[in-house]
């Protein structure tokens, strides 16, 4: 990531870089296109939708290209009614992968949940989206056994 970092800036999300977001999110999913929009229209209704519910939402730029965002709302409340820090979007284009570019803009909600006096993180990852179920282990997350069409709930302690 250090030589990632020197390139790297971040800034919070403005209207202006929605096409930046739908060109990351159109990226990131390749992989798993059934776990991400179809098409642009609905990527710009998905971070419209994830603007009016992030409390951090922020773009990382390397070299001054869109390489990934973190959207995440430290007003949320799970289905039991515990308000939680929620990630609800970590993406990364592909050829950013494996760069340390998520676990820092991961590490950056984890750091805005605790400063909000959070004692849990949960997110929703795809179950078949292998790659991203083990970065979130390797960072602490756990599965809850929760799932919800294809969909596998994990949460961790703050």
């Amino acid at each position: 990531m250090e030589a990632v970092k020197e390139n790297l800036t971040i800034q919070p999300y403005s209207e202006e870089k929605t096409e930046d977001l739908i060109s990351i999110l159109m990226d990131a999913y390749q992989e798993h296109p059934e776990y991400g929009e179809a098409t642009r229209k609905q990527a710009k209704r998905y971070i419209n939708w994830l603007k009016k519910h992030s409390t951090l939402f922020e773009v990382a730029y390397i070299d001054g290209e869109p390489a990934g965002f973190i959207a995440a709302d430290a007003n949320w409340k799970d289905i039991t009614g515990k308000r939680v820090g929620e990630i609800h979007e970590l993406s990364i284009k592909k050829k950013f992968w494996g760069k340390g570019l998520g676990k820092f803009l991961l590490d950056r909600a984890i750091k805005h949940f605790k400063k909000r006096g959070l004692t849990t993180a949960g997110l929703w990852v795809g179950e078949k989206n292998d790659r991203a179920i083990q970065f979130y282990k390797k960072n602490g997350f756990k599965e809850t056994g929760l799932n919800y069409y294809g969909w596998v709930r994990m949460e961790r302690n703050l």
